[in-house]
């Protein structure tokens, strides 16, 4: 799949990213907001995966079935291990 230019250089095609798929439905249970007060909560879990290559940020919306990679799933059980 190597495409010689010349006798020094060699072009490959770049590997396009592949989107996750494996994913878990998940639901998280909506944050009560103080009405009384006029404060609305943010209802979205953000879940950020990070590593040498870069990060990437997931938002998960409370109240409704989402389904999210296996990478966001295990940080997501970590902090609520009755998911």
């Amino acid at each position: 799949m190597a495409t010689k230019m010349d006798n020094l250089t060699t072009a490959v095609p770049k590997k396009e990213e592949q989107a996750d798929d494996l994913r878990v439905s998940v639901f998280l249970p909506e944050l009560e907001s103080s009405e009384s007060e006029g404060l609305q909560v943010d209802q979205y879990e953000h879940v950020t995966l990070a590593n040498e290559r870069g990060e990437k940020i997931y938002y998960v919306k409370r109240g409704e079935h989402v389904d999210v990679p296996v990478p966001v799933y295990i940080a997501l059980k970590e902090k609520y291990p009755k998911l």
